[in-house]
């Protein structure tokens, strides 16, 4: 289950519910007790019913039934079910189901292309970028993961990965192989990743001692050559491809031998058709 504080779900239900539920209070239905049941229409990959649990939770909802994220699930499926409040299923209402919705819809999506890819590479890996909604990533992050795959890079802090940008800075490419060794030394149990937009350039950065390359926009076949040299002569080195990969072209790259793919697709996944109902409670007597 993703950690999240207190301030994280009161933020969440803060944007829909600003101040009071006016619909709930001018129907009089504040107090009366019944019970909500999240549900899908169509197939799926099912993630997020942990925080939309949370959320019951926050709000005195009483957790029924629940399918725990990574599972499968076929059309008409219910996914989780609570009881409580009329005000406070309101308030759950919307939030559970953009959570469901938009996390389900990526880890369906990322589900498909790690199956597409691992079909023609069982080794390869596939990591997403940093390039997700503002504000998401918590959520992005266990969606990915709950698809199979894993983030690229959480956050500029972790990893060191060098791109052209970074090279302007310090006078070039050529400046920067100059540079590597003494990186090395002083990030001595971190790995140096490196973008490079040729074969060329790749070898140069592993004859000067990088732990890895990123292959940005290479057509797939040139990619595949680039690879095919790099395990023959720097077998130790990581090969990435990135640049414009998605479910479309995903099995080309994968078929090129790197060892991971790295793509921004999974963040524009559709989301899930997720239904909702909510219902008084039948009183037995």
């Amino acid at each position: 289950m993703l950690y999240l504080t207190r301030e994280e779900i009161d933020r969440w239900l803060k944007e829909d519910v600003p101040y009071i539920d006016l619909t709930s209070w001018t129907l009089g239905i504040r107090e009366q007790q019944g019970s909500i049941t999240y549900f899908t229409r169509e197939e799926a990959v099912v993630c997020g019913t942990e925080e939309v649990r949370q959320i019951f939770d926050h709000l005195h909802i009483e957790t029924d039934h629940i399918i725990p994220s990574g599972q499968q699930v076929k059309q008409g499926e219910v996914l989780i079910t609570g009881r409580g409040r009329a005000e406070d299923l309101h308030m759950a209402w919307k939030v559970g189901q953009n959570i469901l919705d938009h996390c389900s819809g990526i880890a369906t999506k990322t589900r498909k292309m790690v199956d597409d890819a691992k079909s023609c590479n069982p080794k390869v890996a596939v990591l997403t970028t940093r390039k997700g909604f503002p504000g998401t990533k918590s959520l992005t992050t266990k969606s990915v993961m709950v698809g199979g795959a894993l983030p690229h890079r959480l956050g500029i802090s972790e990893t060191i990965l060098i791109f052209k940008q970074h090279m302007n800075m310090i006078g070039g490419f050529d400046v920067l192989l100059k540079k590597l060794p003494d990186l090395k030394g002083e990030c001595c149990e971190k790995k140096i990743i490196v973008e490079a937009g040729s074969l060329e350039q790749a070898i140069s950065l592993c004859q000067a001692g990088v732990d890895g390359i990123q292959f940005d926009k290479l057509k797939s076949e040139e990619l595949k050559n680039a690879v095919k040299y790099l395990r023959a002569e720097f077998p130790h080195v990581v090969a990435l491809a990135a640049g414009g990969i998605n479910e479309a072209n995903v099995r080309d790259y994968a078929e090129t031998g790197v060892d991971g793919i790295v793509t921004t697709s999974l963040f524009s996944a559709k989301p899930l058709d997720i239904g909702v109902k909510i219902e008084p409670l039948q009183i037995h007597l």
